[in-house]
């Protein structure tokens, strides 16, 4: 192998996404996950209705993964409003359920709310964390004073705006090796709501000549 054909295949191989080549990438979970699917554009059953660690709908959904899949999953935000934080059979299920279908699976957990039940939300990301370590499940904590701030909630407490569900689809992007980007549908509308066109503004305009009168048409005699 020449100098110059090594070169270029060292290139090659560092310019390559972090996402590895015709890989899906899918997103699951709750209503974060709804966030997570505008923010990034990727496709995603993640449903509001129904779906934590302790109901059978996030089984369905991981069902549903094509095998080989690289899913994001957002899960615990409806565990930890119904006080539930003893989850630690319940996360080894969904873990086993993921390997079973061949997927890899990044679990962001329940983010930081602007609730009185945001001591539920605390305990439970420490009870996830500590249930999927040595697991091949990688898990991505919500719970960063950087989530926390109040300006990327929305006005319940819970959810968020689509700043702060970007920021959250980075957190889980990169840890699950996935380039970050974002869904153009967002950016269009930020585009149309920043651009307002105006008239263009004349300099040293001239006045347009007048226009001229036509010519007066004769008046022909009366007869005598």
């Amino acid at each position: 192998m020449t100098s110059r054909v090594l070169v270029l295949s060292l290139l090659f191989a560092f310019a390559a996404p972090a996402v590895a080549l015709g890989e899906e990438v899918r997103i699951i979970g709750d209503s974060i996950g709804e966030g997570l699917h505008l923010a990034s554009g990727y496709p995603s059953p993640a449903n509001r209705f129904n779906v934590a660690i302790y109901t059978p709908k996030i089984f369905e959904q991981i069902r549903e993964m094509p095998r080989g899949a690289n899913v994001v999953m957002s899960l615990g935000t409806n565990d930890a409003v119904a006080g539930m934080v003893d989850a630690s059979p319940r996360v080894a299920e969904i873990a086993a359920a993921a390997r079973d279908q061949g997927v890899k699976l990044t679990w962001l957990g329940p983010p930081c709310v602007l609730k009185p039940w945001e001591a539920h939300s605390q305990r439970l990301d420490q009870v996830i964390a500590a249930a999927l370590a040595g697991t091949s499940v990688a898990y991505v904590s919500a719970q960063g004073t950087d989530v926390c701030a109040p300006s990327l909630h929305a006005p319940d407490g819970v959810h968020f705006t689509m700043a702060g569900y970007r920021l959250l689809w980075q957190k889980a992007a990169t840890v699950a090796g996935i380039p970050v980007v974002v869904a153009a549908a967002s950016e269009h509308r930020t585009v149309v709501h920043n651009h307002t066109k105006r008239p263009p503004v004349r300099t040293h305009a001239k006045k347009p000549p007048p226009h001229p009168r036509p010519p007066a048409t004769p008046k022909t005699p009366a007869p005598s």
